[in-house]
């Protein structure tokens, strides 16, 4: 039996880690397990995981480069009357 690890992220995905391999595990060649897994430990995490960051920030991408269009390069026309 193989101990496990999991993370609990905030944004309610999930997410687990080998902790210890059980006696077979560790004797075969390719370290496969074939009995249960026991899980030995969880952890609550203050943050979201990876692919909800990367996610947000994708949109927080698009947002600005929204944003930036609808301004119509009103930043470089006042960088340019600037002596």
């Amino acid at each position: 039996m193989c101990d496990l690890e999991e993370f609990l992220f905030s944004c309610g995905h999930n997410t687990f880690r080998l902790k210890a391999y059980c006696h077979f595990a560790r004797n075969d060649p390719n370290h496969q397990c074939f009995g249960v897994k026991q899980l030995r430990d969880s952890w609550a995490q203050g943050y979201e995981c990876e692919s909800c960051r990367m996610h947000r920030q994708q949109q927080l991408q698009g947002q600005m480069t929204a944003y930036a269009g609808q301004q119509g390069g009103q930043g470089k026309l006042l960088s340019a009357e600037c002596p």
